[in-house]
C-alpha cells in the first residue's frame, strides 16, 4: 500500500514546475525528501527530534522548513495548487469570492505567545482563514487569541489585494461588524456579506455561503500538529498551517 505521507511522481512534477524555486541549492537531499519529512511532522504531530531514521536529519529538515517559510515558498506552492485545481474544475484560476472566518486554538506549551479569547474561553492563538467558494485554501494569518476578527483578517485582505485582486466579495459571520464592512468597501473596494450563525440550534444547518470555511477548518484538524498550538512563535504556527494546506491540496494531483 502506498504511504499517504509520500509524494507521488505527479505531485513531485507539479512542485518542481513552480517557478523561481531553485532546487539546485539542495546538494545532499532532494526537495521531495525534505518536504516529505516536514509533512510527516505536521501530519503525525511528532517532535522534530523524533523523525524516523528514513528521513533526513531533523536539524536539516527544520532548517529548510524555516528557510522556505521565511521566503514564502509554501504560499507560492499553495497558490499554484489552487489555480491548478480550479482549472481542472473548469473554473477561473483567480477566484472572485472569498469566505473568511477565524478559529481559536488552545496553546499546548507554557512559554508560547498566546492570548485569551474571552468569548470562547480559550487561551492560545487564533487562525484567520480565507478560502474560495469550494473551500480550497487561499491565505491564512495567525494572531494571539485576544485579537478581534476585524483586526486579524486585515493582513489576509492585504495579501488578497496584492496577489489576488480578482476577489471582490468576502463572506463572513456577524463577527465582522457593519463598520468594518464600510471600511473594507472604501479602502479595498471589496464587498462584505455577513451571514448569521446558527450556533445553539439542535441540528446541523449548513450556513449558505459560509459552511465551506467551516469544512476547511475541519480538514486542518486531521493534522495532529494543528489540533493544539505547539509552536513558540506566531510565524511558525502560521507556517505549519500553510504546510498542512499544501499537503491537503496535493491530494488532488
Amino acid at each position: 500500500m502506498k504511504n499517504p505521507i509520500e509524494l507521488t511522481s505527479l505531485q513531485e512534477k507539479l512542485i518542481k514546475s513552480i517557478p523561481d524555486i531553485r532546487l539546485t541549492i539542495l546538494r545532499r537531499y532532494e526537495f521531495r525528501d525534505i518536504f516529505n519529512a516536514i509533512r510527516y511532522v505536521v501530519k503525525t504531530g511528532v517532535q522534530w527530534k523524533r523523525l524516523p531514521p528514513n528521513y533526513p536529519k531533523w536539524k536539516i529538515v527544520y532548517h529548510h522548513f524555516r528557510s522556505w517559510s521565511c521566503r514564502g515558498w509554501f504560499h507560492r506552492i499553495l497558490e499554484t495548487l489552487l489555480y491548478g485545481k480550479r482549472g481542472s474544475l473548469g473554473l477561473a484560476p483567480y477566484p472572485a469570492t472569498g469566505i473568511i472566518d477565524s478559529q481559536s486554538v488552545r496553546s499546548a506549551i507554557p512559554h508560547s505567545v498566546k492570548g485569551i479569547d474571552g468569548h470562547k474561553k480559550i487561551k492560545g492563538i487564533k487562525r484567520h482563514l480565507c478560502v474560495d467558494s469550494n473551500g480550497y485554501f487561499i491565505c491564512v494569518n495567525v494572531t494571539t487569541a485576544n485579537v478581534h476578527d476585524t483586526r486579524g483578517i486585515c493582513p489576509v485582505i492585504a495579501e488578497l489585494m496584492a496577489n489576488i485582486p480578482s476577489v471582490k466579495v468576502l463572506k463572513g459571520d456577524k463577527g465582522y461588524s457593519d463598520h468594518f464592512a464600510d471600511t473594507l468597501r472604501s479602502a479595498a473596494s471589496m464587498e462584505l456579506k455577513t451571514v448569521k450563525s446558527n450556533f445553539g440550534t439542535t441540528e446541523f444547518i449548513p450556513m449558505e455561503g459560509r459552511w465551506v470555511v467551516e469544512r476547511s477548518f475541519s480538514w486542518l484538524e486531521n493534522y495532529r500538529r494543528l489540533t493544539r498550538n505547539y509552536e513558540l512563535k506566531l510565524h511558525t504556527a502560521q507556517a505549519m498551517v500553510m504546510v498542512a494546506a499544501v499537503a491537503f491540496m496535493l491530494r488532488y494531483f
